[in-house]
């Protein structure tokens, strides 16, 4: 067989085929060969052209020619072929005896690719101290790959040391030899300080170098530089430029990292169709970020129909890839019900995994199954322990729940000062709850000096970043005119905004307002409509109000029935009012059958809350024995609580029972119970 070279001395392009042009010089001349003129150089670069074009049997066939030439580039490259599987089934003990052959030669490559197959136990048992001897010897003769993998070896301590120092200076100089993975990890010691100064600018410049070469690690890294502005000017385009060349290289992390820019629109148009391939193309490669984000896409919807219970089983192959956010995303599904049947002990479980691993949402969650006591006993102490481990990293949510800690003495002993400080922690990254808590302790002296001013730019921090309860919180202030030159209708407008956004004290003030033409034309229709809002969920001081209005026919038909019920659900949750209210219902027979030790009960739950018009009523049963054994001692000891509130009436009633000696009297008890109406 004729082969083809070409006449340019400083070419020797070979080709199998006589060629119209050379792809190298552009010569024109070429000069016939027999094959038994070959050199094995010659057969090297038929075969590593053979490689480039994927003839991989051709390849081989190049390389044993090579190498029975004595080429030991040619003997090199065979054991290339055995190591790898190319043309041939793997065979990697004969390629470690090809390359021990080439390397005994002193050839710097192949007593690399030794090394290598020692470090990673292929064809020969696993020595890290023999593979450093390798590398060693050759980063010493300056071969650049085998500097590189001694640098290596310094990072991670395997056959010497661990040494950041040695590792960065074995990384500079084959970097400086052109390899391009050494220069992206000098970058990577320069990005962050390790083993040399730190000096993002210097990063940046040999991830350049690197990406140019085409080495996607490096492409990635700079990627990341322009997207954040560090040691570049920001630049969203440049950062995908760069993540879409690691990308189409398939690097799993330059595919995420692109895909997170077209589903957010950063540096090219928002496009969640594409984000969501993406994250696939590196979920196929078992990436667990991918596999986590291809599961967040079903889970929401994003880019693919939405899909639950494909979330779940995304979820899982993340989680069983090493993915803590997929633990902790999958603890949500069972915690939830979503997709899978819900599991409260299967959602602890996921958590406390994801906690262990050090994932902040996880800890969060898992305090929060504590605190609730869902899936597992109740404590506070571990609710506590678990929102800290959150907190010390930095989650908002968790510093805003320790600080409820804090506030309250759950888990923690009381401390004021403890809570404002993680409220102000999560405040300082912006967190809508954060500043609203801010908001809550300037306002009542809670670990800070009382300060309604300051309160109020909290509470309007709080409302510019999201914060529903704000928007409530500082139409209070606009109401009262605390911190603030009071007005009525700016506290309509707010509380309307917070209440079609559903929060119910919000809807709750706002029927108020209605109930008072305070800010707003008098409405006792609208009045209901809000509190009837507010009461569908449950908030108390929504159901009494109602209930106030279906008692006495305001914006609604009169029926003391459904006010008694409504009565009944706001005093069952704590609503102090209410349960007066309800003890009036039975005392008087209305809406319910009559039942004085009804009456006393509700009013006694009122009174434990210091409720004043309660205290006055139920001293009035003491004193005449209605649904209680008589006792004027305790009826003057309770007039006398509801006199220190100012209550209409209350401080005669003590005074009357101290002049008659305490023998009471029916008719004046029983127009002042009327009058404690």
């Amino acid at each position: 067989m004729n082969y083809y070279r070409c006449e340019n001395p400083d070419c020797g392009f070979l080709a199998e085929e006589e060629p119209d042009v050379c792809p190298h010089c552009g010569g024109t001349f070429f000069q016939p060969v027999d094959e038994e003129e070959l050199t094995g150089p010659d057969w090297v670069q038929l075969g590593n052209r053979a490689v480039d074009e994927g003839r991989h049997t051709d390849a081989l066939a190049c390389y044993q020619q090579a190498a029975a030439l004595d080429d030991v580039l040619g003997v090199t490259n065979l054991g290339w072929c055995l190591e790898a599987g190319i043309g041939v089934e793997a065979d990697p003990r004969q390629a470690v005896v090809l390359y021990a052959q080439a390397a005994a030669r002193d050839y710097m490559p192949a007593l690399t690719n030794l090394g290598y197959c020692y470090a990673h136990g292929i064809g020969v048992a696993q020595d890290d101290a023999k593979a450093v001897e390798c590398f060693r010897k050759g980063a010493e003769q300056g071969f650049p790959r085998a500097q590189f993998l001694l640098g290596e070896a310094y990072t991670r301590g395997l056959g010497v040391p661990r040494d950041d120092s040695q590792a960065a200076k074995w990384y500079q100089s084959a970097a400086w030899l052109g390899y391009p993975a050494a220069q992206t990890e000098l970058g990577r010691c320069l990005e962050f300080g390790t083993g040399v100064p730190q000096s993002v600018q210097q990063a940046a410049k040999w991830y350049q170098a690197a990406a140019e070469q085409g080495n996607a690690p490096g492409q990635c890294c700079l990627g990341f530089l322009y997207e954040s502005g560090q040691g570049v000017e920001q630049s969203w385009e440049e950062a995908v430029r760069w993540y879409r060349a690691a990308a189409d290289q398939g690097l799993p992390r330059a595919q995420c990292n692109l895909a997170w820019c077209y589903e957010y629109g950063r540096g090219v148009p928002e496009d969640l169709a594409a984000a969501a391939e993406w994250y696939r193309k590196a979920a196929d490669q078992g990436d667990p970020r991918g596999l986590f984000s291809v599961a967040r896409c079903y889970d929401y919807g994003k880019g693919v129909a939405q899909d639950s219970a494909e979330a779940v089983k995304w979820y899982q192959r993340a989680a069983d890839a090493g993915s803590a956010p997929a633990l902790c995303d999958l603890g949500v599904c069972y915690e939830r019900g979503e997709g899978v049947a819900q599991d409260l002990e299967k959602a602890v479980s996921l958590y406390r995994q994801a906690a262990e691993k050090g994932n902040a949402a996880g800890q969060c969650n898992l305090g929060y199954l504590y605190e609730c006591g869902r899936g597992v006993e109740q404590s506070w102490e571990e609710a506590v322990r678990w929102y800290r481990a959150a907190a010390d990293q930095g989650l908002p949510r968790a510093q805003c729940n320790l600080g409820w800690c804090y506030e309250y003495g759950k888990g923690v002993e009381q401390n004021f000062k403890r809570a404002v400080h993680w409220y102000r922690q999560a405040a300082d990254q912006e967190d809508p709850r954060g500043m609203f808590c801010m908001g809550v302790c300037c306002k009542y002296g809670r670990g800070v000096e009382e300060n309604w001013e300051e309160a109020v730019k909290w509470y309007r921090r709080a409302v510019d970043a999201g914060s529903v309860a704000a928007l409530c919180n500082l139409g209070v202030c606009y109401e009262r005119g605390e911190g603030v030159e009071q007005d009525l209708a700016q506290a309509a407008s707010l509380y309307r905004r917070a209440a079609e956004q559903e929060d119910a004290a919000a809807q709750c003030n706002l029927g108020y307002l209605y109930e008072s033409g305070e800010g707003v034309e008098q409405s006792w229709e609208e009045a209901v409509r809000w509190y009837q809002a507010a009461a569908d969920q449950g908030y108390a001081r929504a159901q009494c109000n109602l209930g106030v209005c279906w008692e006495f026919g305001r914006g609604v038909a009169k029926d003391p029935a459904k006010a008694a019920a409504l009565y009944r659900q706001a005093a069952e949750g704590g609503d102090r009012v209410a349960a007066c209210n309800l003890g009036y219902l039975y005392e008087t027979g209305v809406g319910v059958s009559q039942s004085w030790p009804d009456a006393v009960k509700w009013y006694r739950q009122s009174v434990e809350e210091s409720y004043a018009r309660a205290q006055y009523n139920l001293a009035w049963c003491y004193e005449h024995g209605k649904g209680v054994a008589r006792d004027l001692k305790r009826a003057r000891e309770l007039y006398l609580a509801a006199a220190r509130q100012d209550y209409d009436g209350a401080q005669e009633a003590a005074d009357r029972l101290e002049k008659s000696g305490g023998r009471g009297g029916l008719i004046r008890g029983f127009l002042d119970g009327l009058r404690g109406q």
